[in-house]
């Protein structure tokens, strides 16, 4: 049996916002807070109540095989003579330039691909809908055939390593379909897949940090996250040895509403529940940032962690592998604070959102505001973005704010 609580708060904050008459009565006013709380609950209570279980299976499963090809494409990139060499070579022929200027490789079109058509094998929904990052236009010009060829022996290589889907090829026009499932926009209505089929492109050329990062939404709810991370190491980042050859890497994330967080290797190792840390000093916090200077403002997390007293040095991450991080307890915030005029797209948080809150954590806006998803293709967000656990939420929220308003006064 359900059990629902109204506080005293509620009622307080209704009776301020609500139109009163002299006719109004309390037992109205307390009928009509239960009939809000009631309705705030409503979603919760029905995706806790509901499982996504095949959906997962399906959604772990694509996002293995994603990252599968992702790493037989650096296998390719490792196996030549010369990093420079290889850099070189990768850019000019493995990397497209979309009309953003954003880099989209083979694995991007790639990864997308075989998400797209595992999901649609493994759950045969005729109303299937893919919120996704890249689309096929600039492969179906011809500067981009061979390109597309590489992508479809790729995919099919992928597909086929998995005996579940028999040896029947993907011709180009079936791969270019499974990229193009991508341009669905979402919205509050339904069930949509979110996909960065490589969230990291620029930590992936590297060969340092990206994941897989799939997600669920479900009437604009975010219900189910999957991070496949192939270079992040299985122990935390803070003791990650990357001269050490024995040290094991390639971590697989995902989470369910209401059923916590799990991790488990790449290859399959037994699964295990992770929770955020319960560190409650913000002095002794490691924070995470993004890697490139360019999504994220550097100095003014700088700030923030000044204010906190923060003392260690940032770690600075591609990627929402720094989501598994944090679900794991390898750092305690994650500050995100893009340039004026960039729009967060929602496949770059939404598989990371839910990890880290079903590990515990906490994800808002600047303001403390909780992300929403139910707006399309992209995050409308005061400031920036920040995570934490519970304990550390008031502090960091009170520093951020200072430090906002310190920025703003400056201009």
């Amino acid at each position: 049996m359900a059990t629902f609580t109204v506080s005293s708060g509620t009622i307080n904050s209704l009776t301020r916002t609500l139109p009163l008459t002299k006719n109004t009565k309390p037992h109205s006013l307390f009928s009509l807070s239960i009939s809000l709380t009631l309705k705030a609950s409503k979603f919760t209570l029905r995706a806790s109540s509901m499982s996504y279980d095949k959906q997962l299976a399906a959604a772990k499963k694509a996002a293995s095989l994603a990252a599968r090809l992702c790493q037989v494409i650096l296998l390719l990139i490792i196996s030549a003579s010369f990093l420079k060499k290889v850099q070189k070579a990768l850019l000019q022929a493995d990397v497209q330039s979309k009309s953003d200027k954003s880099p989209v490789t083979v694995a991007d079109y790639g990864s997308q691909a075989v998400v797209s058509v595992v999901l649609q094998k493994e759950l045969d929904s005729a109303s299937f809908s893919l919120v996704a990052e890249e689309d096929s236009g600039d492969l179906r010009k011809e500067e981009g055939k061979e390109t597309l060829q590489r992508i479809m022996k790729l995919v099919n290589e992928t597909l086929t390593s998995d005996e579940t889907y028999g040896n029947a090829p993907l011709s180009e026009e079936d791969v270019l379909a499974a990229i193009d499932s991508g341009r669905s926009v979402g919205g509050p209505s339904g069930q949509h897949w979110v996909l960065d089929p490589i969230d990291g492109t620029k930590g992936f050329v590297r060969g340092d940090q990206y994941a897989i990062a799939l997600a669920l939404l479900d009437e604009g709810k975010a219900v189910l996250g999957v991070l496949a991370c192939p270079n992040l190491p299985l122990s935390s980042v803070a003791s990650h040895n990357p001269q050490d050859p024995q040290e094991k890497v390639g971590c697989l994330f995902y989470a369910q509403v209401g059923s916590g967080t799990y991790m488990q290797s790449l290859d399959g190792s037994t699964p295990i529940k992770v929770h955020v840390t319960d560190l409650d000093n913000p002095e002794e916090a490691a924070f995470f940032e993004s890697f490139e200077a360019a999504h994220s403002l550097h100095d003014l997390s700088s700030s923030i962690a000044k204010k906190l007293g923060v003392r260690a040095p940032p770690v600075r991450i591609d990627s929402q592998a720094k989501y598994g991080a944090l679900s794991r307890g390898d750092g305690a915030i994650y500050l995100r604070f893009p340039h004026k005029g960039y729009r967060e797209k929602i496949w770059d948080h939404a598989a990371g959102y839910l990890v880290v809150a079903e590990a515990g954590g906490v994800v808002s806006d600047a303001a403390g505001n909780p992300l929403d998803f139910s707006r399309g293709r992209y995050l409308d967000l005061h400031e920036g973005i920040i995570v934490t656990n519970q304990k550390l939420m008031p502090a960091l929220l009170k520093a951020v704010k200072e430090s906002l308003n310190e920025k703003a006064s400056s201009l």
